[in-house]
């Protein structure tokens, strides 16, 4: 794991395992009194980053070594911080499903940095750190690596409702954090594309930053013209390194102080009320009359209904007007069908003997302006315009064995097809 970058404020590099104990949890928990840190939170602009702040320099400050000793007092104190930045959280009305989505991500920030150290991975100078970690401790729970890029998921589709949290997750990505993508080809890839597009929706939220450091550096003052050659080279070069150190140093301060808002929907997630189903068609149950005397037949699955009409029974021979008798039928069918969504394709279908007629050129004909009748009667009856589609299918998909009488006459049929919608 390459190491994350340092805290606000520190000057090591490397900090030695007693400044980290010190420093990442300690110091800013005993050293600042808990009533300050509660008033920094409620002026914050990000209250979340800035009850988290302590956490978020714990995981940039994360040791490479560690004496067993020093491992056990790192991970009580950490502990006892997140038990701290939940108060904080509490005691300031900080939404709650937040401050638990936050808790959730640094506990699982915080475990894999450890882990990724030898200490953390145990031995004889230290503990497993996986067995005890913070997200087994605070929810129970080691699949952290896969659960946050879902969740940044969940929150990008509401990106304004959650922003504190998502600025806060945006610095655990930034410090280090890669859970499933540090062993997956191309992960790095797949980490700075979920983070860049978090830094996009920050941005489009909060605003960009200033461009312009100092408008007004120049002087108005005109005078001789300085020409770069009149400054000695060890002038420009410390010149140069100080605004750089400053520029640093400033951008620094900037991704640590937005680093406290993001914890509190993951033990919610799994509460949440699933939508309701959409309503399904129950044609069975409403035609079960019109089923028992062969007047139609019903198919019915998760995916679709279907109604089938005897042709014989709608139609006169050769003809494709409906026959009056079958109108309160179509109705009670039309009235169901539109309270539910789904388009609605009625399919008209002959036997195979050639139809002689000036008003039909073809069996397909015939066919296409019987469904277009049964379709017509269907909007009369109240399904939308926009839902309905008539194709005459002909001849072809027979049912029946069209050399016999019978197998004629199931072919001669009328369909109304609902599809489903998921």
């Amino acid at each position: 794991m390459s190491n994350p970058p340092t805290a606000v404020g520190s000057s090591e590099d490397n900090p030695t395992p007693a400044s980290v104990i010190r420093q990442s949890g300690a110091a800013a928990t005993a050293g600042v009194p808990f009533r300050e840190r509660l008033i920094a939170v409620e002026q914050a602009q990000n209250p979340l980053r800035e009850a988290s702040r302590v956490l978020l320099r714990a995981l940039a400050d994360m040791p490479d070594h560690l004496e067993s000793s020093e491992t056990f007092a790192l991970r009580d104190l950490l502990e006892q911080e997140m038990r701290v930045f939940q108060k904080l959280c509490e005691q300031t009305n900080i939404r709650r499903d937040h401050m638990i989505g936050a808790r959730y991500c640094l506990c699982t920030a915080l475990d894999e940095a450890a882990t990724q150290t030898a200490w953390g991975k145990g031995g004889s100078s230290g503990i497993e750190w996986i067995s005890s970690g913070l997200a087994t401790t605070f929810h129970e729970d080691r699949q952290g690596g896969d659960k946050v890029y879902l969740l940044v998921a969940r929150l990008l589709t509401e990106p304004r409702e959650h922003l504190d949290l998502l600025e806060v997750i945006y610095e655990i990505l930034s410090l280090g954090f890669e859970g499933r993508y540090r062993h997956e080809a191309n992960g790095k890839r797949k980490h700075d594309a979920i983070r860049q597009r978090l830094y996009n929706e920050i941005m489009a939220q909060r605003g960009p930053a200033p461009m312009t450091l100092s408008p007004h550096w120049q002087s108005d003052v005109k005078g001789r013209r300085v020409s770069f050659y009149d400054f000695p080279v060890w002038i420009t070069v410390t010149v140069l390194s100080v605004v750089l150190l400053g520029l640093f140093g400033w951008f620094k301060y900037e991704l640590m102080s937005r680093g406290a808002d993001v914890q509190k929907q993951i033990a919610d997630i799994g509460r949440m009320t699933p939508p309701p189903a959409p309503k399904q068609l129950h044609l069975k149950q409403l035609l079960k009359d019109e089923i028992a005397t062969g007047t139609v037949s019903v198919d019915e699955d998760a995916r679709h209904s279907a109604v089938t009409f005897r042709g014989d029974a709608m139609f006169q021979p050769g003809g494709a007007s409906v026959k009056a008798t079958m109108g309160p039928l179509i109705a009670k069918i039309a009235g169901e069908i539109a309270k539910v969504p789904g388009k609605v394709t009625v399919l008209g279908y002959t036997d195979n003997v050639p139809i002689r007629s000036r008003q039909f050129a073809s069996n397909e004909a015939l066919s296409e302006e019987r469904a277009t009748q049964v379709m017509q009667m269907l909007q009369a009856a109240g399904v939308p315009a926009n839902r309905l589609e008539a194709v005459g299918k002909g001849d072809v998909e027979p049912v029946g064995d069209n050399r016999t009488a019978q197998g004629r006459a199931q072919n001669r049929r009328v369909e109304i097809l609902v599809a489903h919608q998921a």
